[in-house]
C-alpha cells in the first residue's frame, strides 16, 4: 500500500460541533498516513485492511484524506477495528508548474482578474509594497509563532470553530522539530508594520501542505488572506522543489480560486474496537447528525444565515475598520 516512511506520529481530535460552534474536542494520538490524496492506490476498504495491523502498536490510525468514488458509510465495525469517517468533502490542490508566472497564467481569467485587482488595492493602500515575510529556521519560528497566534486569536475560525493555530506545548514542539528539519514554512503579511494575516505549512517530501490560514477581520476590506496566499504561493513555487501544494480537505472560496485540481476525499480514523472508542465515536456521530438536522431545518425556514450571523456577532467578530489614510 505505502512505504513505511509515509507514516508519522501526530495528534488528532474529534470536534464536537453544533452549527459552527465547537464546544468540545476529544484529542488522541495516532499514527498518520502521510501519502498525498492524489497518490493512493486501491480502495478505502483495502487501505483500512492493510493499515489495521498498526493498531497492535498504536491506539488509532489516521488517514486525513483518502480518495473516494462514493460517500462511504460513516461507521464500520469489524473484529479488528472501528472505521470512522467523520467527513467526506472536496480536497483541493495545486500542481504549481515551472514558475509563479506560469501558474498564474493557468488560472481562469475571471479569477486572475479579481486576484490582480485585490493585489493592486492592497499595494496602493500599503504605500506601494506588499510586505510578506517567510519563516523557516528555528530562530525564525520563534519570531513567527507569537505573531501568527496573535492574528489567529482574532479570526472567526478560532473563536467559533476552534480551528486556529494551536497554542499547545505539543504543537510548539512539533513546529520546532519541523523548523530544525527544514520542513516549516510560516508566512506573515504585514500592513503598516502590523501582522494582518498568517499561513503555516509543512513540507512532506515534494509536497507543501498549508495547515492553518487566517487573517484579522478588522482588515477584511483589504482581502489580506487572498493577498498573503498569492505571495506565499509565489514564494513556494520559486523554490522549485514542490510537485504539489495543497490546502487540505474542506470547502472554501480561496481554495477554489487558487487550486488547479480537486478530488473527492474522506477523513478516516481506525480505532481499536473497545467500548471507550465506540462510545466516543457514537457520541460524535450523534452530535454531527443533530447539528446537520438542525442546519437543514433552519435552512428550510430561511433562518440559517440569520442564526449564523447572530452567533458570529456574539463571539465578537468585529466589522472591518476604516483604512483611510490621513
Amino acid at each position: 500500500m505505502t512505504a513505511p516512511q509515509e507514516w508519522t506520529d501526530a495528534f488528532h481530535r474529534l470536534k464536537f460541533v453544533f452549527g459552527e460552534y465547537c464546544f468540545y474536542s476529544a484529542w488522541f494520538e495516532a499514527v498518520e498516513l502521510a501519502t498525498h490524496v492524489t497518490r493512493f492506490e486501491g480502495c478505502l476498504d483495502a487501505t483500512a485492511a492493510a493499515a489495521a495491523p498498526l493498531l497492535q502498536r498504536h491506539g488509532a490510525v489516521a488517514i486525513p484524506s483518502h480518495p473516494i468514488s462514493a460517500k462511504p458509510i460513516r461507521l464500520k465495525i469489524t473484529r479488528d477495528y472501528l472505521r470512522y469517517v467523520p467527513a467526506a468533502t472536496i480536497y483541493y490542490f495545486i500542481e504549481p508548474g515551472t514558475s509563479p508566472t506560469e501558474y498564474l497564467g493557468r488560472m481562469p481569467r475571471k479569477n486572475r482578474h479579481e486576484l490582480l485587482r485585490k493585489l493592486r488595492r492592497f499595494t496602493e493602500r500599503s504605500g506601494g509594497e506588499i510586505d510578506l515575510r517567510c519563516y523557516r529556521s528555528p530562530a525564525e519560528a520563534k519570531v513567527f509563532y507569537p505573531l501568527a497566534c496573535g492574528v489567529s486569536r482574532k479570526t472567526y475560525q478560532r473563536n467559533l470553530l476552534d480551528v486556529g493555530l494551536p497554542e499547545t506545548t505539543e504543537f510548539k514542539a512539533q513546529l520546532r522539530g519541523e523548523a530544525e528539519h527544514g520542513a516549516m514554512r510560516g508566512y506573515l503579511l504585514f500592513f503598516e508594520g502590523t501582522a494582518v494575516a498568517y499561513a503555516y505549512g509543512a513540507v512532506c517530501s515534494d509536497c507543501l501542505r498549508f495547515r492553518w490560514i487566517g487573517y484579522d477581520p478588522a482588515f477584511g476590506d483589504l482581502s489580506p488572506g487572498i493577498v498573503l496566499l498569492h505571495q506565499a504561493l509565489a514564494s513556494a513555487i520559486a523554490e522549485a522543489r514542490f510537485a504539489l501544494i495543497d490546502f487540505g480537505s474542506g470547502e472554501a472560496q480561496y481554495k477554489r480560486i487558487f487550486a488547479t485540481g480537486s478530488v473527492r476525499s474522506a477523513t478516516v480514523f481506525l480505532f481499536r474496537p473497545t467500548l471507550r472508542h465506540l462510545a466516543t465515536v457514537a457520541a460524535h456521530c450523534a452530535c454531527t447528525a443533530t447539528s446537520d438536522g438542525c442546519s437543514v431545518l433552519l435552512g428550510r425556514f430561511g433562518f440559517k444565515e440569520r442564526v449564523k450571523r447572530y452567533f458570529r456577532a456574539r463571539l465578537g467578530m468585529r466589522p472591518p475598520r476604516s483604512l483611510s489614510r490621513t
